[in-house]
């Protein structure tokens, strides 16, 4: 998935975030500002889990939200120039 996407996006995906990890501070969402391997680091530290689980969690709500990603990857193409299909 592209978390370019995340980043233009990121107070939708931060509330969604939130409800699926209530032990991230909003501090803790500040510094992974968009970023996927920022969301895998701050998992493993609050909430102590191996590097595969971490990745496994991410991937997993990827999947649960991938609307939100879908919607934004079509308001994006004009400015990537990408033609709509």
């Amino acid at each position: 998935m592209t978390w370019v996407i995340v980043e233009s996006i990121w107070i939708e995906a931060r509330g969604r975030m939130k409800e699926q990890w209530t032990t991230l501070s909003d501090d803790d969402l500040d510094a992974i500002n968009g970023r996927r391997d920022g969301l895998v680091t701050k998992l493993r530290e609050t909430e102590r889990l191996t590097p595969e689980e971490a990745d496994r969690q991410v991937s997993d709500w990827e999947s649960r939200n991938h609307d939100l990603f879908a919607e934004t990857a079509e308001q994006i193409k004009p400015y990537l120039g990408i033609a709509k299909q």
